[in-house]
């Protein structure tokens, strides 16, 4: 590998932001029935429930168009200001970067939100390149193919989704249940390499698979 900077592919939400805390505030302006219930709903949605079954199946009316409203909601630009990075994420991403070209790959509906938001927190100087994939069925094919093109070692993310593009990509996934799904969920629902509390572990696990690819060259 001397003289080859490798790539490794990050997902966004879960994975180097909180999004707990834009997901809730949205949930509570568009049905604030489900206030007393948010730690049970973000227990339900990390097990695998979409926001809409969670609160049906706690009895709670989300009301009609549900799902557009939420899509029309949920990237709004004073709502993607509540998400924090997830403690310890920016140090393990410097880091990482000192040793490989961060890809972040997320699906979002605008990249021009995703954009404003790295930059506010000051993270954009870590990513090499930042590939922004339609919402949606299309998204696992999507981050695929550029895992597949950037050449990525690895993928690194908190959903299912994260996993079937590592997969498709024939990648190993590298999971965090630092996010939106639980390490069970990840392990259920996925084939990860390694399930790690967050992106410093993914950090340590980097170098470690590094400094031994190094040895054998």
């Amino acid at each position: 590998m001397s003289g080859i900077r490798p790539v490794l592919g990050i997902d966004l939400d879960g994975t180097v932001l909180d999004c707990r805390p834009r997901q809730q505030a949205v949930l509570v302006e568009l049905c604030p029935e489900a206030r007393p219930h948010l730690e049970d709903i973000w227990r339900m949605k990390r097990g695998g429930f979409s926001t809409k079954t969670a609160l049906t199946t706690l009895g709670l009316d989300p009301g009609l168009g549900f799902e557009q409203r939420w899509f029309d909601r949920i990237e709004h630009q004073d709502v993607l200001k509540l998400d924090p990075v997830i403690a310890g994420a920016e140090q393990a991403l410097d880091t990482m970067h000192h040793l490989a070209d961060l890809h972040l790959i997320t699906s979002r509906q605008s990249r021009h939100g995703v954009l404003q938001t790295l930059e506010r927190l000051g993270l954009s100087r870590l990513f090499a390149h930042i590939e922004v994939v339609s919402v949606g069925t299309g998204a696992v094919t999507a981050k695929a193919l550029h895992l597949r093109t950037c050449q990525a070692v690895a993928h690194c993310g908190d959903t299912e989704v994260d996993g079937a593009a590592a997969q498709a990509a024939n990648l190993p996934f590298w999971a965090v249940r630092s996010g939106q799904r639980s390490g069970e969920f990840l392990m259920d629902n996925t084939a990860p390499a390694h399930i790690a509390d967050g992106l410093p572990d993914v950090a340590r696990e980097f170098e470690a698979l590094l400094h031994h690819a190094v040895i054998a060259d």
